[in-house]
């Protein structure tokens, strides 16, 4: 169904790679123009350059979505770029081996700002202009890891539930105001933030085989399945969805 997203304008941080560019580049092949951004000025440009080579609209611009600042202006300049916002995506976070045993508090600091503060700051100086949208959805990408615990996964979980928390929170705030909020929970997807994880590991093809079965649908989410989901949550097919965490886990939070 085709043209669901005609006319939306979509802001996405962490948009150049991953789960935000396959949100990204479903958004735009539904009909949305998208604005990028990402800390990789080199990655968001070969982002955009696939985009507009398929004759989207796409823009982007680099900056650190935990840095004020810098989320500031990126939101001016999607605004201006797309003459308006009503989609809001949220894809930024970090991860890593962290147990209560032995963690250092500066690596549990790290992974909880990179999760946390993207979310809130990225809906915080956008929330203006997703209201005068008059109609508008904020997605913030969650895991299957906010939803239940995982061993030696504790900053991880700890944040991507914080991530939940806020969605449910922003959406009691907004419903009445036409903005909806929702968290996207993926189960494991091989992208580049789990792969350099995998790299960590002692056996990292071990680790990568152990993540993709933990799954009771025995395989990894695939991007494409990702962005579909956005897409729909972005459309207004989704118009009475607001508050939500949706698992897309092949059943692992089902267990």
């Amino acid at each position: 169904m085709a043209g669901r997203l005609t006319g939306k304008r979509a802001l996405v941080y962490g948009g150049g790679t991953g789960i935000g560019f396959a949100c990204a580049e479903a958004m735009a092949e539904d009909g949305a123009a998208v604005f990028l951004s990402g800390r990789r000025q080199a990655r968001l440009a070969e982002a955009v350059a696939k985009l507009t080579a398929q004759g989207f609209t796409a823009g982007q611009s680099a900056g650190d979505a935990t840095k004020v600042e810098d989320v500031q202006r990126v939101t001016t300049e999607a605004v201006r770029f797309l003459g308006g916002l009503d989609t809001l995506v949220v894809s930024a976070g970090a991860g890593g081996r962290t147990t209560v045993f032995d963690t250092d508090p500066e690596e549990f600091q790290r992974i909880m700002d990179n999760t946390l503060r993207p979310a809130f700051l990225a809906v915080r100086y956008a929330v203006e202009h997703l209201l005068a949208a008059g109609q508008a959805s904020v997605i913030l990408i969650s895991s299957t890891f906010g939803l239940v615990g995982v061993k030696e996964r504790l900053a991880y979980c700890g944040a991507k539930a914080g991530v939940i928390g806020m969605a449910k929170a922003m959406a009691m705030d907004l419903a009445d105001r036409g903005v909806r909020v929702n968290a996207i929970c993926p189960g494991f997807v091989e992208t580049e933030l789990p792969l350099s994880v995998a790299a960590k590991e002692p056996d990292p093809e071990a680790w990568l085989q152990s993540r993709r079965m933990m799954h009771p649908v025995p395989r990894s989410g695939t991007l494409p399945e990702m962005g579909a989901l956005a897409v729909y949550l972005a459309s207004d097919l989704a118009a009475f969805v607001t508050g939500q965490a949706i698992a897309i886990d092949g059943g692992f939070s089902t267990r």
